[in-house]
């Protein structure tokens, strides 16, 4: 099965979502999937894929920088497969660099 690869500016178009997704619920912190997030945000399926691949590719190569708005704590399996399906995520600084 292979991986949906996401360019530089679609990354930070998903993190934009992923903020937007934050703040609309109220929360600095979630424990969220991206098909919660592309179904709250009624997003297509090619966005649901973007979303999922953003997060993907910031939990394996834990990357924590503010530019994108939020990190990921962690992630919670889904079930007996090790596929994180469900990341925790924390905005830094409330998201507000990049809304």
């Amino acid at each position: 099965m292979g991986s949906m690869h996401t360019g530089s500016a679609r990354r930070y178009e998903c993190a934009q979502l992923i903020c937007s997704y934050l703040l609309s619920q109220k929360k600095i912190r979630a424990v969220a999937s991206s098909r919660d997030i592309s179904l709250f945000l009624h997003l297509s399926e090619k966005s649901t894929r973007s979303v999922s691949a953003m997060l993907n590719f910031l939990y394996t190569n834990r990357i924590r920088e503010p530019r994108f708005g939020f990190c990921i704590l962690g992630t919670i399996p889904f079930r007996k497969f090790e596929y994180p399906h469900r990341y925790t995520i924390e905005l830094i600084d409330e998201g507000r660099g990049l809304l």
